[in-house]
């Protein structure tokens, strides 16, 4: 059985094993040592990552309760091997794993919301809560409390007790495993049935910075960053508001009448430039029908122009139908878009659109006068000549 060096201490860095058995597995060896600090995955937090030797590990899993460290290439067995951990990673981990749990304490207490899971990701952490909509006060008082446990740097213990004994402790949900239950407690704070890795005390935390929520599953799934990642996110928003107000040539605090300022001068441009618009696209609408086949509903108008915006498109087809034409429109290069137009009572824009990006593998469909959908890049031209066949059949 692997001796858990990680949970005898969670900041071992490197550390010397023998190693008890290799195999193949999923097409690479793996590597059974006689202890590791290598933590494996599990509870929403990702594995450790490092080398075992001289080879590099690409993961770490529990199988049937053996650790096994999937490497780069063929290791000895019974060598004694030295091992080091990226300690970058691990670090990153611990600190957003007891975040995690002290965030999910804040959520309970200012909210009465459980946290239903957990997950460790690149860039951000996330928690699903049962709340279903946070607001901005609410995110703040909790993200404002879990900060100040962060702060007061408390202990964060470990207690590997009986399950009756653990559910003595005033636990956030109550284990579900049978035998030992190991419980991580921030030090008069929160206390979880938690297999994972943390920070020796609260302040090695950092920070705890909600990013955003978004609602799922009838509850909410809170983003949120700490430590270094934290750090590294302020930095980017402070390179990203520098930059902002060059363009600006303002100052912070300026900003928002800046902004507001081109979004006034963007609206009357706007109002300014929309009847031109359509104007041209009238006169264009006119020459389009002048040199199109007719059909038996009328002129037939099939057109695929990569360079038009999706809008100005639908507003050109829409025109060419009020003028009597039917518009067979695709419109964008690498997501090309399809905008189908026709006079009322002539044929049926949304089946024929539905039928076509069916049969090439895209979306869409409408009313009968008008219809929109994606149609793959390669299938633009078969799918043009397919819908003006139809519409010159009638």
């Amino acid at each position: 059985m692997t001796r858990l060096l990680y949970y005898d201490d969670s900041h071992l860095r490197q550390f010397t094993a023998t190693v008890v058995a290799v195999q193949d597995r999923d097409g690479g060896p793996r590597v059974a040592l006689d202890q590791t600090a290598f933590y494996p995955g599990g509870g929403g937090q990702p594995c450790d990552l490092g080398t075992i030797g001289d080879r590099t590990v690409l993961g770490v899993e529990e199988i049937e309760g053996e650790i096994w460290h999937r490497v780069d290439g063929a290791v000895t067995p019974d060598a004694r091997v030295e091992c080091v951990l990226d300690w970058a990673r691990r670090f990153d981990h611990m600190q957003s794993h007891t975040g995690q749990h002290i965030l999910s304490r804040a959520f309970v207490e200012a909210a009465k919301a459980d946290t239903r899971s957990f997950h460790l990701g690149e860039g951000e952490v996330t928690i699903d809560v049962d709340h279903a909509s946070p607001g901005t006060d609410l995110l703040r008082l909790v993200e404002d409390r879990a900060n100040q446990i962060v702060w007061e740097d408390r202990e964060v213990l470990t207690h590997v007790v009986s399950r009756d004994d653990a559910l003595r402790f005033p636990l956030r949900k109550p284990p579900d495993v049978e035998g030992p239950v190991r419980v991580v407690e921030v030090e008069g704070y929160d206390w979880s049935a938690c297999g994972g890795t943390h920070v020796r005390r609260s302040g090695q935390v950092g920070m705890i910075s909600i990013l955003g929520i978004e609602r799922y599953k009838g509850g909410t799934r809170v983003a949120f960053v700490t430590g270094a990642r934290a750090l590294r996110r302020l930095r980017g928003a402070g390179d990203l508001l520098r930059r902002v107000c060059l363009e600006f040539t303002a100052g912070e605090a300026d900003l928002p009448s800046a902004v507001a300022r081109l979004k006034e001068s963007h609206g009357r441009l706007d109002r300014r430039l929309k009847p031109l618009l359509r104007e041209s696209l009238e006169r264009e609408a006119a020459r389009l029908l002048a040199d199109a086949p007719r059909g038996p509903h009328g002129p037939v108008v099939a057109l695929h122009a990569p360079d038009r915006p999706a809008d100005e498109a639908g507003l050109l087809a829409g025109l060419i139908a009020e003028q009597g034409g039917t518009a067979l429109l695709v419109c964008g290069d690498e997501t090309p878009r399809a905008h189908f137009s026709a006079p009322t009572g002539t044929m049926s824009m949304g089946a024929l659109l539905g039928e076509i990006c069916k049969r090439h593998g895209g979306r869409g469909g409408g009313r009968p006068e008008s219809a929109q959908g994606t149609i793959p890049k390669d299938a633009v031209p078969q799918a043009l000549r397919e819908a003006r066949d139809a519409a010159m059949a009638g």
